[in-house]
């Protein structure tokens, strides 16, 4: 199974059918590093990955000189990789929405709560 796939729909759908919050908690932790990934690609440092491997706009800018048209590819993928950040900050602010409004967040602190006074007994 696609790791992207567990995390936006498996992960989401868990958390609304079984209304847990718990599972909510998860999904926000793996979404967030979801987005921060994107915003990652999006502009594509060459930090971590040596060499063109994410089409982010330091890499686009990087290509464009050499071939036009691998550079053009660049920058169609640096656009989707910003479009797939915005919609999964909506999306992350539409499930945090419903997480609030019906009032899972305190029932996490209290699992929260609940599970750190087993862990000290």
């Amino acid at each position: 199974m696609n790791r992207a796939h567990w995390i936006i729909n498996v992960c989401t759908e868990q958390s609304f059918w079984t209304d847990s919050a718990l599972k909510f908690g998860w999904f926000f932790v793996s979404y967030m590093l979801h987005i921060g990934f994107c915003i990652f690609a999006a502009v594509a440092p060459p930090i971590i990955f040596k060499g063109k491997s994410l089409t982010g706009i330091l890499a686009a800018i990087d290509v464009i000189g050499g071939s036009a048209l691998v550079g053009v590819f660049y920058f169609i993928g640096f656009g989707f990789f910003c479009l797939e950040s915005l919609m999964s900050v909506w999306v992350f602010q539409q499930v945090l929405m419903y997480f609030r409004g019906s009032g899972k967040a305190a029932e996490l602190k209290r699992e929260a709560a609940r599970g750190t006074m087993m862990a000290a007994l």
